[in-house]
């Protein structure tokens, strides 16, 4: 298994600390990171730079994500503007997350959620003519039809070659179990989002994240929380899963984002040895 992490929570963690990119992602480096996660529209808006940057320190681009609205724009083909500059920074998968139910639309949930199946089976499409992987997630975001173990299943049996971008901290949404939610997927996992919860804040103005049930969860770092992650990836490593472990934190104070995010990946270095 190899370890990522998220470009942005490295950017907005160097920015607060007022540190240059480049030794922000040296830290990382230095903590264990191997390869980069990072949002479409920061590699579209300074590919001219940080791909060179990410080769001269040997990073490599393990996936882009995206946000799209195919609920109401099926016919919408920008995950072609996604597939391709992640094929040409030698990605191995894009996550697209196909958009969120607008309950206000004279749109049915239902003829919605359709809409983004269409989207995105013509995404996995192109995709597989592009070598690229596409997936969806269990997002964490109540308007997301993907948002629980029924939601997320939904699509993946639906659309034939989608995969499965496994976050470790999104099924508290309804407060689902996660390994329940593992043996669920793991067939069709080719990447995890290693994100943990804290019943507490760890940190002075902390976000919590509020369930449907009302519990309010905070971020935490890689094995400071209470998502069972430790066994998940035991659980990956006895299935011979050779993809990456992408560590995620969004929700604490920017203070505290780059520290946090070097914690997971030092954590995951240790988990996995």
């Amino acid at each position: 298994m190899k370890i990522a992490a998220f470009y942005e929570n490295i950017l907005e963690g160097r920015l607060d600390l007022g540190i240059s990119e480049e030794e922000a992602l040296k830290q990382a480096c230095e903590a264990g990171m191997e390869r980069i996660y990072i949002g479409y529209p920061n590699l579209h808006a300074q590919e001219e730079t940080l791909l060179p940057l990410f080769a001269r320190l040997g990073i490599e681009v393990e996936g882009l994500h995206a946000f799209f609205d195919f609920g109401m724009k099926p016919e919408d083909e920008g995950y072609r503007d996604v597939i391709d500059p992640a094929k040409k920074a030698g990605a191995r998968n894009v996550l697209l997350v196909p958009g969120m139910i607008r309950k206000e639309n004279a749109l049915s949930f239902e003829a919605q959620r359709e809409h983004m199946a269409k989207a995105m089976e013509k995404a996995v499409a192109y995709g597989k003519k592009q070598g690229i992987d596409v997936g969806m997630e269990d997002f964490d975001g109540k308007a997301a039809p993907f948002s629980s173990i029924d939601g997320l299943k939904w699509f993946l049996d639906r659309i034939p070659g989608l995969s499965c971008c496994f976050d470790t901290g999104n099924f508290v949404v309804y407060e689902e179990d996660a390994l329940l939610a593992f043996e669920t997927f793991q067939e069709k996992i080719t990447v995890v989002h290693i994100k943990d919860r804290a019943a507490s804040p760890l940190h002075p103005d902390d976000r919590p994240f509020v369930t449907e049930k009302g519990t309010s969860l905070y971020p935490a770092p890689a094995g400071q929380g209470m998502m069972p992650i430790l066994e998940i990836i035991k659980r990956l490593d006895k299935k011979g899963f050779s993809g990456t472990l992408v560590a995620e934190l969004y929700g604490c104070r920017p203070k505290y984002m780059l520290e946090g995010i070097l914690d997971s990946v030092r954590w995951l270095k240790k988990a996995i040895q």
